[in-house]
């Protein structure tokens, strides 16, 4: 792989949303059916991409050329280009297209076999190639090229890639193309009409197109360390909240530029890095806003799970593609690479195979991510349409809940295995016969989540009812891992197939978002 060192030097790109496509007109048109949950889905799919697609979403793939082995459209619906789509590759002078055979063989292969495209990236201040330096007029040309060279044959085009300054400052980045940008009335953001904002102009432009083309590409904007609510320690998550301005702005009336945003999802031990209890409930809020959210770049490094590549890496793997599962609108993930040993990270053994040249081996966490993915999106209640709160404006706040962390983002399978354990964590002194329930919440001005562990008495339980009196102008918006009756005043919530039997003194976990405020929510359990 080429790039700069450290983090800005990895190859990006995204891909699009497949599934049953039907090429038509040399373009890829997705059919997509409603989701399949829980029970309803229909029968265990042996590759990834048939078991995403039973919940409506891609399961996507980076690659180049020179490894479109039989196992990428086997178990891929999508498709990114790991290095040929970016500025440095296809940009000419004056924002021009060239050299783009390596390109054209990757979206040709999506075209044959039923893959969505998703291009990467137009604007970018690393590995911009002859667009370095370059005016916003001649970044407008480029964008133009790019969208009319491959049409509808791309679905998704990454627009502005990681606009955001590391070290969760929350600030946009001062390199070209930021400098471009001109806060003209010095109140901090570029957001107002007398501002010059790269960002929106590169989507003004991109939106022209798309409308006077008659095209359906959708555009997204596309950043990393923006995964969670909040970072290690608990701080709130600067970057995640300053990009979620960006698209709260630049999606809503009166611009409605950006359809999509993408989350790229590569995992590590750097504090702003790693796999946060809330990422399911930042997932929930960009998707409120009316755009589809996509884990772009998914990679978990080892580190995470104490160099276990087995059972350890595959718990995080489920926690991940749980967390978009849950949430309608997250409608993709693509990997980033097919195996370990071609991995711009290979040494943080990352992927879900391992081998090369063609020859790979399933991880244990393929196979978790397999297991995930059949048992579908299991929410029970559907998002709501409207924009969600402003952000998280503290940082995560417990309630009256006697256990730890919340994690929407876990929750606990059919059939628990060593590399997914129930959520179990004995509560001392041990509760009598029946159940008892707990309320964990995560806050932020306008919003929050709750995470509800479900603890069994001396007697192993085989379903539960849990009964939370909501405070006044709270309302639910979405749940998972329960069967909810109500949105407001008192709700009820039961359980579902997989989690209602509970061992004695064991637990399991169920969450729910919501508007509002949750202070003060208890918790009755009635067990059965």
């Amino acid at each position: 792989m080429t790039g700069t060192s450290g983090r800005t030097g990895r190859l990006r790109i995204v891909t699009g949303i497949a599934m049953a496509a039907a090429l038509v007109g040399g373009a890829a048109a997705v059919a997509l059916g409603p989701p399949l949950v829980g029970a309803n889905a229909a029968a265990t799919a042996d590759t990834l991409r048939a078991a995403a697609a039973q919940s409506g979403m891609f399961f996507g793939v980076a690659a180049s050329p020179g490894r479109l082995n039989s196992i990428v459209a086997r178990e891929f619906s999508q498709l990114t280009p790991e290095n040929d789509m970016k500025p440095e590759t296809i940009a000419g002078a004056g924002g021009t297209i060239q050299n783009t055979g390596n390109a054209d063989t990757l979206v040709n292969y999506a075209q044959t076999n039923s893959m969505v495209v998703r291009g990467h990236t137009m604007v970018w201040y690393s590995q911009a190639g002859q667009l370095q330096g370059a005016s916003q007029s001649t970044l407008n040309t480029y964008i133009k090229n790019a969208l009319l060279k491959w049409g509808n044959k791309i679905s998704y085009w990454d627009v502005v890639n990681e606009s955001l300054d590391d070290n969760n400052t929350g600030q946009r980045r001062n390199q070209w193309p930021h400098t471009l940008d001109r806060d003209a009335n010095g109140d901090g953001d570029y957001f107002d009409a007398s501002d010059t904002d790269y960002i929106r102009e590169s989507f003004r432009q991109a939106r022209q197109v798309v409308q006077q083309s008659g095209l359906t590409t959708k555009l997204c904007i596309n950043d990393y360390d923006v995964e969670g609510l909040t970072v290690r320690g608990g701080a709130k998550n600067k970057k995640s909240d300053a990009l979620y301005d960006i698209v709260k702005t630049y999606s809503q009336e009166p611009y409605k530029y950006i359809d999509c945003v993408g989350f790229q999802s590569h995992f590590n031990d750097n504090p702003n890095s790693i796999i946060s209890d809330d990422l399911q409930a930042n997932i929930q809020r960009f998707a409120d806003l009316g755009v589809e959210v996509h884990l772009t770049e998914l990679d978990i490094d080892d580190d995470l799970s104490n160099n276990d590549i087995g059972d350890g890496q595959a718990a995080n793997y489920r926690k991940v593609v749980r967390a978009c599962l849950n949430v309608a609108k997250c409608t993709g993930i693509t990997v980033w690479g097919i195996s370990d040993n071609e991995s711009w990270r290979s040494s943080e053994r990352g992927l879900l195979f391992t081998g090369s040249n063609g020859s790979y081996q399933k991880k244990s966490a393929y196979y978790a991510v397999l297991d995930e993915l059949n048992k579908g999106r299991q929410t029970t209640s559907p998002s709501p349409s409207g924009p969600s709160p402003s952000g998280p404006s503290s940082s995560p706040s417990s309630s009256t809940s006697a256990s730890s962390n919340p994690s929407p983002s876990n929750p606990s399978p059919s059939n628990p295995s060593p590399s997914n354990p129930p959520s179990s964590s004995p509560v001392s002194p041990p509760p009598p016969a029946g159940c008892s329930a707990s309320v964990a919440l995560n806050s932020w001005d306008g919003g929050f989540v709750a995470t509800v562990r479900v603890t069994a008495g001396s007697a192993p339980i085989n379903g539960w009812t849990v009964t939370i009196p909501l405070p006044a102008g709270a309302s639910v918006t979405n749940t998972w891992n329960a069967v909810q009756s109500g949105t407001s005043d008192t709700v009820q919530y039961t359980n579902v197939s997989y989690n209602g039997r509970v061992a004695a003194g064991q637990s399991t976990e169920f969450g729910f978002q919501g508007t509002g405020s949750g202070t003060g929510m208890t918790a009755v359990c009635a067990a059965s």
